[in-house]
């Protein structure tokens, strides 16, 4: 008679089913576990043999959202396996601002994994967090780190921190040799509506080399509203070698030209 072999559970069920188990009474008089119960038995699956334990574990404590897993958490973020520091870094964005004074810091630090996808959860999770003072300093010192990794992952966390304090370091950025931190560094300026940057934006519609950076360029302008910036869009429209770029600058004109009331931002 042949043998049946049944293919053992995978890390990640044996984990949801001892999650279920804590839920759960395992006597009808007996009241559900606590919180920090659960919170406590995945912050000591961190520390498992298995790496998909642990970014199972990491995954459920963000979804718990219990800002107590946050030091379990922010040690995670030195863990040897990439997917566990993104889980980590995406769970402490998951506790928000609660944990802002002791996840902030070491995400920022994350911005220099050598992971892609750990750097862009670390940027994201910032964002979620919310600004603070040390952060958009720490973001802004990373804006001239040495590689362009790092320097893409702070413009990213930047931009979606809306954090005037950051204007000079982005206007600076404006200048990086990397495509992708220039085109960073308009979105992060069109977000904060400072009107001292359109004649920055302006200049990158009509100079810089690269495409994505002019196209971003032409979509802030028209999100921003300033009719000084018309002409330039029109001639951009007109004369772009890139048909992406053309048809952000025509759809930013009309989009100034048509707005009752449009006029400088403030």
């Amino acid at each position: 008679m042949r043998a049946i072999h049944r293919q053992a559970p995978s890390p990640t069920i044996l984990l949801l089913i001892g999650i279920l188990v804590l839920l759960s009474a395992c006597d009808g008089d007996e009241p559900p576990r606590s919180p920090d119960t659960i919170v406590s038995y995945l912050a000591s699956l961190l520390a498992d043999a298995d790496p998909e334990v642990r970014r199972t574990a990491a995954e459920g404590l963000g979804k718990l959202g219990q800002s107590g897993a946050a030091e379990a958490l922010v040690e995670a973020l030195n863990d040897p396996d990439p997917a566990v520091r993104q889980a980590s870094a995406w769970a402490l964005g998951q506790l928000g601002e609660a944990v802002a004074g002791r996840a902030s810091l070491p995400l920022v630090g994350r911005l220099r994994d050598r992971s892609e996808q750990v750097r862009l959860s670390a940027a994201r999770a910032i964002a979620e967090i919310g600004e603070t003072e040390a952060v958009v300093e720490r973001l802004t010192r990373a804006l001239k780190a040495s590689d362009a990794a790092t320097r893409r992952a702070a413009v990213h966390a930047l931009l979606s921190l809306d954090a005037p304090p950051a204007y000079p370091a982005l206007v600076e950025a404006l200048r990086d040799d990397d495509a992708e931190v220039r085109q960073g560094a308009v979105a992060a300026l069109g977000e904060l509506a400072d009107s001292r940057a359109i004649p920055l934006l302006r200049e990158r519609l009509l100079h810089d080399p690269a495409v994505g950076v002019r196209a971003e360029a032409a979509f802030r302008l028209g999100k921003i509203g300033d009719r000084a910036a018309v002409a330039d869009l029109e001639k951009v429209a007109a004369d772009d070698a890139d048909a992406g770029v053309r048809r952000w600058a025509r759809w930013a004109s009309e989009q100034i030209s048509s707005a009752p009331d449009s006029g400088s931002a403030h």
